[in-house]
């Protein structure tokens, strides 16, 4: 029996929502199973993006997702040497797009299929946060669209509040260079000041107005913010200036994606080339080679195809 499973990209915080919000894209990550009984030795095979990068075997995340999705399930029928899996990857890695949070879905989602699928969405997505440690790219990878996220304690994904999907698209600008997740972590400081507290408090209110009202005016300060991007655009060659391009060339709102680099704008399709076009433009005066999309929001989530 082989297996299928596709996995869409995502991008978290949209500006002020550190850790709260996230959205699924239409960039994908594929992952194939197939159970082989009496194989002699692994097949594992990489394609696409983390072709020469990612491990094959035991250290891959999808593999150690599966793992932790046999030991849920008390499945010990599986191991490596008779399951044959096929990885595509199509999100850049250490771009800010979701791809640990891909990876870790696909897996379990790979696993609850061979094991008869008892799983359900909520379950993956629990699941998964205990491997992440946090929801905001887990939740939109698992069910697609807008996700407002709360973690209650230390189990599971809490409550996923599925916000109105914006008539918009999303411009993607990805660096050469990469900033990796953790450090992007420990540059942050371990306590704010009450009046950033209150600017981002404001700013995710006008963010949250502007999805349930569909009045996208509001993302230009909506997605503003004073907790992560203060101190990540420090990594970040001309970033305060690559957004500025992207308003002034039709874009509603810009923003780091996740823990960067990728920078991302929201826009209308009209404005989609032109946006695209000012933010490359502008961020190759600072010597960046840049991959560039213009992608729809994704609406299913992680899918057996």
């Amino acid at each position: 029996m082989k297996i299928k499973i596709r996995v869409p990209s995502t991008t978290a915080n949209l500006g002020p929502g550190f850790d709260v919000f996230g959205a699924a894209l239409s960039l994908y990550n594929e992952f194939e199973s197939e159970y082989v009984p009496n194989a002699r030795k692994t097949s594992f095979i990489l394609d696409g993006e983390g072709e020469k990068l990612l491990p094959k075997g035991e250290e891959n995340l999808v593999w150690q997702s599966m793992l932790e999705t046999f030991k849920v399930l008390e499945e010990d029928k599986y191991n490596l040497k008779n399951l044959n899996i096929r990885i595509k990857t199509g999100i850049p890695l250490n771009g800010g797009l979701g791809s640990s949070a891909s990876a870790i879905v696909g897996g379990i989602a790979l696993a609850n299929v061979l094991c008869g699928k008892e799983l359900d969405k909520s379950q993956i997505a629990d699941l998964a946060v205990k491997i992440e440690g946090h929801p905001d790219n887990v939740a939109p990878a698992v069910f697609g669209g807008l996700c407002a996220c709360s973690k209650d304690g230390d189990g599971d994904h809490g409550i996923v509040l599925h916000l109105p999907i914006p008539k918009l698209k999303v411009v993607l600008c990805i660096p050469s260079f990469e900033l990796r997740t953790k450090h992007a972590r420990q540059i942050l400081p371990e306590s704010i000041g009450l009046k950033d507290v209150v600017f981002n408090i404001s700013r995710v209110a006008m963010l949250t107005a502007a999805f349930c009202r569909g009045d996208y005016s509001l993302l230009k300060q909506g997605m503003q913010d004073k907790v992560h991007q203060l101190y990540r655009g420090k990594m970040i060659p001309a970033m305060d200036e690559v957004f500025e391009a992207a308003i002034s060339a039709g874009a509603y709102g810009a923003f780091l994606s996740g823990s960067g680099p990728a920078l991302a704008a929201f826009c209308k399709e009209e404005d989609g080339l032109n946006v695209q076009k000012a933010m490359v433009k502008r961020w190759e005066k600072e010597n960046i080679s840049i991959k560039s999309h213009i992608l729809d929001f994704d609406t299913k989530g992680v899918l057996e195809v």
